[in-house]
């Protein structure tokens, strides 16, 4: 069709030519040919533009050239025109065709380009993954004619396009997913050219998978590659970034929740101090009271003095974990040797370990602890009581410290049945106990309130199941060099005079 209309064109130039031939020389109406060959390469392309100029030379010669309605030249010297002008028809036809080839190919860049920064501004306005699986069905439909079906993975693989896939691309789909494909890789296709599996790579990690089918069998170019492979570029870092907008709502929530929680817990354990405090020494007067009591109104004021001594216990935990949490409390720090903390901790705890075995270990190289004294006495308390608590009268509970080339640690293990939770880290979240119900008095904060303390000197709470049996939890801070002390001033004997 293309090349009849480059004929056409031909034969209009003729017609145009042929009342000029009378007022115009033949080398003017020459340009009128070239007009010809111009236009079939700017309109048609390189090939009626070819034909256009042999077209061009040939109905010149038969109408124009003596003797006329002939192929014959009667001056010989009209060859050579009718060769240059073939030649200039055949430079001039392939250069317009380029000039036209390479305009279509920047109105077709320029139309990629506004369609990608269509695409890339919709995705930015997303605010869910099925505004994302709208904008892309939307725009592979009037692109290209194709439907689009995404897959994502949060946190299991899942469709979230509502038309259904045929079963045999949701399979290849999710195949191709599993075996997480590099970012850049071409576009895989799948079947008898019916279908393609495009990955969705985000900056940090492949966030789903992208199913494109189409009614015919899809050839592509280069230009529609590109604009495939962009389009995946940007709806892949989309999705990435409501991901992190989910995960950063989550933890704003928890952040929120852990901070009114940690208001609520501070505001109730301080009004608690003061009633506790009284109710502690109103059942301890009880005992002092005259007439003196019978033994078992002796037994029930000491069992309220207990009980309002375990509830005061844990309100102070509670003000005190809040206060360490908000960062309200100022370390008082100095350096000081583990060993004076460990011997007044075991002191502390004597009560509770009086039927257990305890073993101290404590290299006599040990350098200084930089650390609150008090505070770190009442972690090492806490877990030498919890390790009384949970073990069974007759185990050995061993206080061991060590130092290492950049760290220094202390632990506290023993040999009882250990933690029966399978994640043992879990135990020191807050109102986290081994066992959910059990008649050992407690509520889960006395391993929270330890970890908080140590997270405050820099340090790092661990804890795990040995390996036969028993738990161990471990204190381990950074190893810093104490400072070096000032020089002694030396001592100046005073002359006495004779």
């Amino acid at each position: 069709m293309t090349y009849a209309a480059a004929l056409g064109i031909c034969l209009a130039a003729v017609l145009l030519a042929f009342p000029l031939a009378q007022v115009l020389d033949m080398a003017s109406l020459v340009l009128v040919f070239m007009l010809a060959v111009v236009l079939a390469g700017a309109w048609l392309g390189r090939g009626p533009a070819v034909l256009a100029a042999v077209a061009s030379v040939l109905l010149f010669n038969v109408v124009f050239v003596p003797p006329r309605f002939s192929l014959q030249v009667a001056d010989e010297r009209l060859l050579f025109t009718l060769a240059v002008m073939g030649l200039v028809g055949l430079i001039v036809g392939h250069l317009t065709a380029s000039l036209r080839a390479q305009a279509r190919a920047a109105a077709a860049s320029e139309n990629l380009v506004r369609n990608l920064y269509e695409i890339s501004r919709a995705l930015g306005h997303a605010l869910s993954v099925a505004q994302v699986d709208d904008i892309a069905r939307r725009s592979f439909w009037d692109q290209m004619a194709v439907r689009a079906t995404l897959w994502i993975c949060h946190p299991e693989w899942r469709q979230v396009s509502p038309e259904p896939a045929p079963a045999g691309l949701a399979q290849r789909a999710l195949h191709l997913a599993a075996t997480k494909p590099a970012a850049g890789e071409p576009v895989e296709r799948w079947g008898a050219g019916e279908a393609h599996v495009v990955p969705l790579h985000g900056p940090m990690a492949l966030r789903g998978v992208l199913g494109l089918q189409c009614a015919q069998t899809m050839a592509w170019g280069d230009n529609e590659r590109q604009w495939v492979a962009a389009c995946a570029a940007l709806i892949g870092s989309a999705l990435e970034r409501i991901h992190y907008i989910d995960v950063a709502r989550e933890n704003a929530v928890d952040f929120e929740g852990e901070r009114l929680r940690n208001a609520l817990l501070s505001a109730i354990s301080h009004d608690l101090r003061t009633p506790l405090a009284s109710l502690v020494g109103l059942a301890e007067s009880l005992q002092l009271t005259r007439p003196a009591m019978t033994p078992q109104q002796d037994d029930i004021a000491r069992a309220i003095a207990a009980s309002a001594r375990r509830t005061a216990a844990m309100a102070n935990n509670l003000l005190d974990l809040a206060r360490m949490e908000s960062g309200t409390v100022r370390l008082s720090r100095d350096w000081l040797p583990m060993e004076e903390v460990m011997g007044a901790a075991l002191a502390a705890a004597g009560s509770m370990l009086d039927h257990h075995h305890t073993v101290v270990d404590v290299p006599d190289d040990l350098p200084l602890f930089h650390l609150d004294p008090v505070l770190m006495e009442r972690v090492l308390v806490n877990l030498l009581e919890n390790a009384a608590k949970y073990t069974p009268a007759g185990s050995t509970v061993t206080l061991a410290a060590c130092a290492g080339p950049d760290h220094l640690s202390v632990s506290v293990s023993d040999n009882g049945p250990g933690l029966p939770t399978a994640r043992p880290a879990d135990m020191l979240r807050k109102f986290e106990r081994g066992v959910r119900e059990s008649a050992t008095p407690g509520v889960g904060l006395g391993l929270a309130l330890c970890g908080a303390i140590v997270r405050a000197h820099g340090g790092q709470l661990n804890v795990a199941n040995l390996p036969k049996a028993g738990v161990r939890f471990e204190l381990v801070f950074p190893r810093t060099h104490p400072p070096d002390l000032p020089p002694e001033p030396a001592l100046s004997r005073a002359t006495e005079n004779p």
